[in-house]
């Protein structure tokens, strides 16, 4: 027993050609598994249809027809109150199913210092669905506010302008009007 210790001593250690890169190889290898990163790919396709008008839209008085815009004038008076009470176009809720919910915001407003209050009211015969007035200038633009139409119903807008004591010029009233599910 005490020789087959010596022959194992005594022997050399070969390394072969082909140990170096068997190495390498079991080291990357093990190394790209500890990183491995399994994930799924999920997709959704969205079809786009284009409709003329939301359900929720403007409507021209004098013709029936749907408009998603539209200018109006008002010719106010220093430090006189105009109102108008059914402007050229109303609001449209056409959807003759269900109602919907809406949202107003006065946008902006040119040469300020015109203009000591607005009231914007929207509404018809049985219901008054959004009003609000402002007795100051707000900062642009101001929050949306919400309100819920009926189904296949018009509405008018009602706008009450106050102008101030040195109003002078002109002033440019941009409002918004979004639209839920449209």
């Amino acid at each position: 027993m005490s020789q087959e210790k010596v022959k194992l001593r005594n022997r050399k250690l070969k390394i072969g050609k082909l140990l170096i890169p068997l190495i390498l190889v079991v080291v990357l290898a093990s190394v790209g598994t500890a990183f491995a990163v399994a994930y799924v790919v999920l997709q959704w396709t969205t079809s786009a249809t284009v409709v003329a008008n939301p359900k929720v839209c403007f409507v021209q008085w004098s013709n029936g027809q749907k408009a998603n815009t539209f200018d109006y004038a008002v010719n106010i008076f220093p430090s006189i109150t105009t109102i108008d009470e059914n402007i050229t176009y109303g609001v449209w809720d056409w959807d003759t199913t269900t109602g919907h919910t809406a949202y107003f915001r006065w946008y902006s407003l040119t040469t300020s210092t015109n203009i000591a209050s607005l009231n914007v009211t929207i509404y018809n015969s049985t219901a008054t669905i959004y009003t609000h007035e402002w007795t100051s200038v707000p900062s642009f633009p101001t929050a949306w506010e919400s309100f819920t139409t009926a189904a296949n119903t018009k509405y008018t807008i009602y706008l009450k302008i106050t102008a101030t004591s040195g109003a002078t010029g002109s002033s440019t009233f941009t409002f918004e009007l979004k639209v839920e599910n449209p």
